[in-house]
């Protein structure tokens, strides 16, 4: 074996060379991509909160089917206004009964004395 054989040293340099490039390559994709790993950290906190909004928004809706509407008021207040006139008329028919009780506590404070 002579010199020129076992004469690596252009394999080296080859070798530091590719070592090199694919050191810088992986430089840049590491500042490329850190990023992008940001830019999906802030998009699943993003997603988690619309997901949070949706809840709320659906409860909300649920809450807001369950409100009575404007024809149920309508009932309501028809309602409340035949119970005004219902105890407009159990007011008047009781007034003879409150007359009646007034004058036997009358009687029964005069017997007493």
């Amino acid at each position: 074996m002579n010199a020129e054989m076992l004469n690596i040293s252009p394999a080296v340099v080859w070798v530091i060379a590719l070592s090199q490039l694919l050191t810088f390559g992986l430089t840049v994709w590491n500042m490329i991509s850190s990023g992008s790993r940001a830019n999906a950290k802030r998009l699943d906190e993003h997603a988690g909160m619309l997901a949070r909004h949706s809840e709320r928004l659906q409860s909300m809706e649920q809450a807001v089917r369950d409100m009575p509407s404007r024809d149920d008021f309508h009932k309501l207040d028809r309602e409340m206004v035949g119970l005004r006139g219902t105890m407009a008329v159990l007011t008047e028919r009781l007034e003879p009964l409150k007359a009646i009780t007034e004058r036997m506590q009358e009687l029964l404070l005069e017997r007493g004395k």
